[in-house]
């Protein structure tokens, strides 16, 4: 198992740059978590006490409203961090996390994630970088639902979906796995059926093709 565990954290963006000496020393202090499908692995509210790392599988973070809405904040894969904010501002969980699939996630508990921070300012600045461009997708999802229409929101989903998910064929196409249309419309503030029609009417525009749980869309959109 912590063959496992050192493979996976050497994969991970915010821990790239550390040793083998260092790698080894985090190996001993994670936990791999295996999660069925629709699990929810903390709500906003709950006392912050561990960071997650997806190791296999994606995750949703998601806030819900008053009246019992979801809305989806991002969605994350293998590599990615959730839960280090609350960690950092010593505050409760600000949203929940929510498994899409059978996951694998490392979790590594509050008190060694700090000492982690303490002792290596790389990873310090990388969680740094990580939490920024968070920050800039936050603004431009914001921007979106402000001044977008429907279709322009969906679209600039499914392009930012492919950048950070994607993997290029090189035929000039990217391929990414699709959430359903039910959480795409969560995360851009409409309807599923009106999700489905305007992928339907990109689909007849030549810019994707969808087949079976995968969307293929055209590279060059993604300039």
């Amino acid at each position: 198992m912590s063959d496992r565990i050192r493979e996976l954290l050497t994969s991970v963006e915010l821990f790239a740059e550390m040793n083998d000496e260092e790698i080894d020393d985090l190996t001993l202090l994670a936990q791999i978590k295996k999660l069925e499908k629709d699990t929810c692995i903390f709500h906003a509210g709950d006392p912050a006490d561990a960071v997650f790392v997806v190791a296999s599988g994606r995750v949703k973070v998601v806030i819900t409203s008053s009246d019992g809405k979801e809305f989806i904040l991002t969605v994350l894969g293998p590599g990615q961090v959730f839960g280090e904010m609350a960690l950092l501002e010593s505050a409760p969980r600000s949203a929940s996390v929510v498994t899409l699939s059978a996951v694998e996630v490392l979790v590594i508990n509050r008190s060694d994630f700090q000492r982690l921070l303490d002792s290596n300012p790389r990873i310090s600045q990388r969680l740094m970088a990580i939490l920024s461009r968070r920050l800039r997708r936050a603004n431009s999802k914001m921007e979106s639902l402000a001044y977008m229409d429907v279709a322009g929101r969906l679209a600039r989903y499914l392009l930012d979906l492919a950048r950070d998910h994607g993997q290029r064929l090189g035929n000039g196409w990217v391929v990414v796995r699709r959430p359903t249309h039910s959480d795409i419309a969560h995360s851009i503030g409409t309807s599923r059926e009106t999700v489905s029609r305007l992928i339907n009417e990109f689909e007849e525009g030549f810019a994707l093709v969808n087949k079976g749980k995968f969307t293929y869309i055209r590279e060059n959109l993604l300039e």
